[in-house]
């Protein structure tokens, strides 16, 4: 399930979020030098199974400078990571496209909101508000487009070619429709960076790549910074590797059709003129001013968002997100990952402190990130926390009740947050209650009329707003809840498990009908009603596991083979298995000689018809994985 949890992070700020699995807790003291800090990374990655690592600290203080690797880049001829060592780094070529269209903000070439349709009216957007709400250039950069994340199929391009310009746009039609108001809610899509990189070549008139390397990494002194498509054949890229059945298997450097979402390749050097370059007003090494500081300003600061509107300035901004929320200080930046490699860039310009990592083990950094972040901050004081404000009762009264998920990163995988049930905001006395059907609660202190914080959080991450139509939104830790019903919040839990249920002894009950029906010891006109619960149960399963499959082999999507088909047919299997059922049943329904076998068979069929809705309703029946 490893790598089923990489797909969701694949090219994504939140890769090593979803890439945290279960791993031992770490008992490594707090670090005091420098090499005290490389040694306990370097256990670390013995722990995580993480062969190389590149490294850049960046800092006032020299003796908590670092600029090189640790392990190696290439585990068969034990080649080890070095400065110039190029690591694949993912979403984190979304701050390099954000930059460069903000240069082209300051050459007057566009606007943050202009119009998407009128810069690029070529782009197939679907946009069923765009007479009020027409998609805007903000929205790509801040994720609030409304469109779905890329498709399995879209991830990686296993063909020779590359296609260019509009042609690799069109392979992303089903993506770019926007499924709320464009400007309501993020929702991580990198299908609109490959827009936002679009632009950034019409209106420049160079291909991303090269305007990027004309504008930013050469001025800025990156040599060896690229985000050609195809890195694998430079002999500077350290090797990719997953860790499977103890032993560390190379991944193939793949390119991605989007590549303005994250195909940037870096070294240590090239990341450290980076994270100098925000830590230093956006000037290049030779001082030279490559964006002015109210442009550092708008890319650290969330616009369109419902949130952002409300009064929450922590949100997801144009390629920049606060990356910590706990510690004596937070940090922004991005993060990434791609087949292979997780990736981080992080920096705080007050403090004058950052970093950059990327390993080769696609594992994640989230204990090598805070080991850092504990050595830069070194004696720096603590960040006060607050003391919680007074809860508004009177304000807060009207929000209180149950939400649902309703900005799904993808939709087909949203069926998830459906399915398992909404979450339920209470008030407990001078604090609000998030809870969960099943686990702990999340609290939320008072951090003005609207706005929350978690305990022991400085920052505020929560707010109550509503949209333009009235409907009341809880907007949390970058998630978009929608009020639900209180009365019926329970109700589709219960209906997945009575689904189960009935799916389950139908199943057993129709092997055992099966006996029967090799005997003739059935109705000929009942069989098929017994088994085909039977039936309907196995495609379904095969649906859940050709999907595992795909995401284990996400590089084999976009041909057919036997995962792609079957989890295209399987779906449609079960629907077909179900309605058929169901319709049976109904006409042999009097000839039944047991009355309660008939009802039991129309209730299992009328759990599988609601599952079936559902999951047609999050586009499981259109599933064609082996075209792009």
């Amino acid at each position: 399930m490893k790598k089923l949890f990489l797909l969701l992070a694949v090219l994504s700020f939140a890769a090593p979020c979803f890439a945290q699995l279960q791993r031992p807790k770490s008992t490594f003291r707090p670090v005091i030098t420098l090499q005290q800090l490389t040694d306990s990374i370097e256990r670390i990655m013995h722990q995580e199974h993480i062969p190389g690592l590149m490294l850049t600290l960046v800092s006032p203080d020299s003796s908590q400078r670092f600029v090189g690797g640790l392990g190696l880049a290439e585990i068969e001829h034990k080649k080890p990571v070095t400065a110039n060592t190029l690591f694949r780094i993912g979403s984190v070529t979304k701050t390099f496209v954000a930059v460069g269209l903000m240069q082209l903000v300051e050459q007057g070439k566009l606007n943050l909101n202009d119009e998407v349709r009128k810069l690029a009216p070529e782009i197939p957007l679907d946009n069923p508000w765009e007479a009020t709400d027409p998609v805007r250039v903000v929205h790509l950069l801040e994720h609030t487009a409304g469109f779905d994340d890329m498709h399995f199929n879209h991830v990686y391009n296993t063909t020779a070619t590359d296609p260019q310009g509009t042609a690799v746009v069109e392979v992303f039609r089903q993506e770019l429709r926007c499924r709320w108001r464009p400007g309501e809610r993020m929702s991580y899509s990198n299908p609109g960076y490959e827009v936002a990189g679009y632009l950034l070549e019409k209106l420049s008139g160079q291909p991303y790549q090269q305007y990027l390397a004309q504008h930013l990494l050469r001025p800025l002194g990156m040599p060896d910074a690229t985000a050609t498509l195809r890195p694998g054949t430079n002999p500077q890229l350290a090797q990719g590797y997953d860790y499977e059945n103890n032993h560390y298997q190379p991944v193939k450097p793949w390119p991605i059709y989007a590549g303005p979402a994250g195909s940037m390749s870096a070294s240590a050097r090239d990341m450290a003129r980076w994270v100098q370059f925000f830590l230093h007003g956006f000037r290049a090494a030779d001082g030279t001013a490559l964006l002015q500081p109210a442009s550092l300003r708008e890319i650290e600061t969330p616009h369109s968002p419902l949130d952002a509107r409300a009064g929450l300035p922590t949100g997801y901004a144009l390629a920049n997100s606060i990356v910590n929320w706990k510690g004596k200080a937070s940090f922004r930046g991005h993060g990434g990952g791609i087949g292979g490699f997780t990736s981080a860039f992080a920096y705080n310009r007050a403090l004058g402190l950052g970093y950059a990592m990327s390993n080769n083990g696609g594992q994640s950094l989230s204990a090598i990130e805070k080991l850092v972040r504990e050595f830069l901050l070194g004696s720096a004081s603590v960040a006060t926390i607050p003391a919680p404000a007074a809860l508004d009762v009177e304000a807060v009264a009207p929000y209180l009740g149950h939400y649902q998920n309703a900005a799904p990163r993808n939709q087909l995988l949203g069926i998830v947050d459906y399915l398992t049930g909404d979450k339920q905001l209470v008030q407990a006395g001078q604090m609000l209650l998030l809870r969960p059907l099943f686990g702990s609660p999340d609290t939320l202190l008072p951090a003005g009329a609207l706005t929350f914080r978690r305990p022991n959080q400085v920052l505020p991450s929560a707010v109550l707003t509503h949209t333009r139509d009235g409907q009341r939104m809880l907007v949390f830790a970058g998630s978009y809840y929608q009020e639900a019903s209180s009365g019926w919040w329970w109700l589709r839990p219960a209906l997945l498990g009575l689904s189960v249920l009935l799916m389950l002894t139908s199943a057993v009950a129709g092997l055992i009908w099966l006996i029967y029906a090799v005997r003739r010891q059935l109705p000929r006109a009942q069989v098929l009603p017994r088994l085909l619960p039977l039936f309907a149960t196995i495609a379904l399963v095969t649906s859940i596991v050709a999907l595992v499959t795909v995401a284990t082999q996400i590089e084999n999507v976009g041909r057919v083979n036997t995962p792609t088909v079957l989890l295209s047919l399987a779906p449609l299997a079960f629907v077909v298995c179900t309605l058929a059922g169901l319709l049976l049943t109904m006409r042999t329904f009097r000839h039944f000689r047991s009355r309660a076998v008939a009802w039991y068979l129309l209730l299992t069929y009328g759990a599988l018809g609601w599952l079936a809705a559902t999951l047609a309703s999050f586009g499981w029946m259109s599933l064609q994985l082996w075209s792009v």
